[in-house]
């Protein structure tokens, strides 16, 4: 039998962990492993999307604080669902994952339990980190996706460096098409707004306050003074900030050449319209939307935070600044307006680098690697339930868990 791999996770909005999950989910091979998905919050654009594609979606409802009796009965169900399914591996996705998932790995004696890394922790309170230090010893791997999330939990957290395991994410390539003289020119998004003659510049991520917008504005302003019709193309979710962002826009006299998109779904028919990327983030994990910009051939401006140095090759496949600089991000983001050529230089040296080190099946088979790794590590293949696992699931079918 196959072993069924359990990935847990927040909600399926679409988010860069969400989007890396779903495209993991999409491609394992069925023939070694069955995965199953858990969510806190069965909400989301991509459950229909895992659903299709035969992918069983289930949710365990926490809701308000993890010791509350309806959440104790929740996470309960959840380690009778690990041992209904015979799960051998926990794959937990975010924090609240980690917080409801490893106790039902630890009930359900699942043998392999993964929490997935994704950031520099900015957004983890003391009581978070100190949750999962408690936590720490029922973790079999941590897995990292940058050399800058695995420094962070080695000098931050006092992680085991033999316990993280680093898998860089991917891109399907599949997604972004190039305009070439060969295929032609892209085929134009709508509603872009666009005129002839501008020059856009996208950037793509939703509007936190850690994704450093407000530095863009001040940079915004030194480049428009040199192109007047540069435009800056936002696309992410965050309604309550895009209010903030527009106010601060008009302050500057720049809100004419900011445009902002929202959320949307076609983010790899809009990124070929562009001419440049530029994330100017206060911290980072491993950013998607680098990579994405990339697989598009764009030239990256970014700060040089997190794992983005990992990602961007400096001088060759775009630009690193210091974040909080407006004065380094305009001066990068002018010499690539001011030289086309070298643009679509650094644009196609990124599309390469994807190509070489950063695809989606790459990802897929490093992971499809470790999760065979840690089972034959734990002697936990598709072996079935012996004794000892029949005697936790006649203890845990004595629990109650009804609402």
């Amino acid at each position: 039998m196959k072993p069924t791999v359990l990935h847990l996770i927040d909600c399926l909005f679409i988010g860069g962990g969400e989007m890396q999950m779903a495209d993991l989910l999409r491609r394992i091979d069925r023939e070694k492993f069955r995965p199953l998905v858990g969510c806190l919050r069965k909400q989301g654009q991509l459950v229909p999307v895992l659903e299709e594609a035969g992918i069983v979606v289930e949710e365990f409802p926490v809701r308000g604080k993890l010791f509350y009796p309806r959440s104790i009965r929740e996470i309960l169900r959840l380690a009778r669902f690990m041992r209904r399914e015979r799960v051998r591996i926990v794959h937990t996705q975010d924090l609240y994952s980690h917080l409801v998932g490893i106790p039902a790995a630890l009930i359900a004696r699942v043998p392999v339990v993964i929490t997935n890394r994704l950031d520099l922790g900015h957004t983890m309170k003391r009581w978070h980190r100190l949750a999962l230090k408690l936590l720490s010893f029922a973790i079999t791997r941590v897995m990292a996706n940058s050399e800058g999330v695995r420094t962070m939990l080695i000098e931050e957290e006092k992680i085991d460096p033999g316990k993280i395991e680093l898998i860089y994410n991917g891109v399907n390539l599949d997604q972004f098409q190039i305009p070439s003289k060969e295929k032609g020119p892209v085929p134009l998004v709508r509603d872009l707004r666009l005129e002839p003659g501008d020059r856009p510049i996208v950037v793509v991520a939703n509007l936190w306050p850690v994704k450093g917008h407000e530095i863009l504005f001040e940079a915004a302003v030194r480049v428009t003074a040199y192109y007047p019709t540069a435009k800056f193309v936002l696309v992410g979710t965050g309604a309550a900030r895009r209010a903030i962002l527009e106010a601060r826009a008009r302050e500057l006299a720049i809100d004419k050449q900011v445009l902002f998109l929202g959320p949307r779904q076609d983010v790899p028919q809009i990124l070929p319209q562009m001419e440049i990327s530029v994330l100017p983030s206060l911290a980072e994990g491993f950013s998607n939307a680098i990579l994405e910009s990339m697989a598009a051939g764009l030239p990256m401006v970014a700060t040089d935070v997190g794992g983005n140095r990992e990602a961007i090759v400096e001088g060759e496949t775009g630009f690193l600044v210091p974040p909080r600089d407006p004065e380094t991000l305009a001066d990068r983001i002018l010499r690539l307006l001011g030289d086309r050529e070298r643009g679509q230089r650094m644009g196609k040296a990124g599309r390469e680098r994807i190509e070489t080190t950063f695809s989606l099946q790459r990802m897929v088979t490093e992971t499809e690697r470790f999760y065979e790794r840690l089972l034959e590590e734990r002697g936990a293949g598709a072996r079935g339930r012996g004794p000892e696992g029949q005697k936790i699931e006649a203890d845990l079918s004595r629990v109650k868990v009804s609402p």
